[in-house]
């Protein structure tokens, strides 16, 4: 075994982790960003034009060779559940942005991760150790604290957002398997272009103006939305899909955050105590996965 092998494998695994955390982080972001204009304009013009958004850019970076590649991939039909899944997620997911608060989105949202790891034990035969089911446990339940479910009614935004976490959890075991022979550029592409696809015939004959503010808002939710997809598949290249639902529970944090400073929603007490769960649940795979990983390259 070459000396330099630890450190590659090691790097790999904590670097794929890092990616996970920064694409929660920009779609943190994203999703303010979308809040700020669900109220005016319908999901689905929303989702046409920073889908618009990111398609330009794909095709920019990667000219033709990102097109051809589309053309030649072996996975459309993984490709296009995947586009159809995000798409139904994310449309659930924003119409319920109008009656729910940012946080109380976010938190029913992170059922996602448990379906994940389930999803990725079932079909992709992950392996589950003590530490990754330790760590989904303690995250989702930092989540449930965070969230104070008594304060929670069981109407059709809820149930939208359930929903949407369902689809979502099996658009990244679809990305999982994707990502095994298709580049990330591809996948980023051909999600947009479905999304732009089905968008245009609901939205153009029913097209809303838009002020120059929701323009500049859905356009940066486009290109930040972008650099979280394509963080997020270059991440699922390097994590189990199981490890990295785990990681996405850190994005929680950002939502209480950003709910405060935009829409003075003011945490609880309980809001304090699920993050630091939160926190620690990732703290711990993250060291979990690093020690794996080193006891597997050290081995003779």
């Amino acid at each position: 075994m070459s000396a330099p092998a630890p450190a590659r494998v090691e790097t790999a695994s904590l670097a794929g982790m890092a990616l996970g955390i920064g694409a929660y982080t920009l779609f943190s972001v994203h999703d303010a960003m979308i809040k700020g204009v669900i109220t005016a304009l319908p999901a689905a013009q929303i989702l046409l034009v920073r889908g618009l958004v990111v398609v330009v850019l794909c095709v920019l970076i990667g000219r033709r060779k990102v097109v051809k590649d589309l053309l030649k991939s072996r996975n459309l039909v993984l490709i296009l559940g995947r586009g159809l899944m995000t798409l139904a997620a994310w449309v659930m997911y924003y119409s319920a942005g109008r009656e729910l608060q940012l946080a109380e989105m976010t938190t029913l949202y992170y059922v996602a991760p448990i379906m994940t790891t389930i999803l990725a034990v079932v079909f992709l035969k992950e392996q589950l150790n003590l530490a990754r089911v330790g760590g989904a446990a303690i995250g989702f339940f930092g989540v449930v604290v965070a969230a104070n479910p008594s304060g929670f009614v069981l109407d059709w935004p809820v149930l939208m957002v359930l929903g949407a976490a369902f689809c979502w959890a099996v658009a990244m075991i679809f990305m999982r398997t994707i990502s095994r022979s298709d580049g990330t550029l591809v996948q980023v592409l051909a999600q947009n272009l479905i999304h732009v696809a089905l968008m245009s015939v609901l939205v153009l004959p029913a097209w809303q103006g838009m002020s120059m503010t929701e323009w500049a808002l859905c356009v940066a939710a486009g290109l930040v939305g972008g650099m979280g997809q394509f963080t997020l598949v270059e991440a699922a290249r390097q994590v189990p899909a199981s490890v990295l639902g785990t990681v996405e529970y850190g994005a929680l944090i950002w939502s209480f955050i950003f709910g405060y400073l935009f829409w003075g929603e003011m945490p609880a007490t309980t809001v304090y105590v699920g993050a630091f769960l939160v926190v620690a649940a990732g703290l711990t795979l993250a060291l979990s996965e690093h020690r794996n990983r080193r006891e597997i390259v050290d081995a003779p």
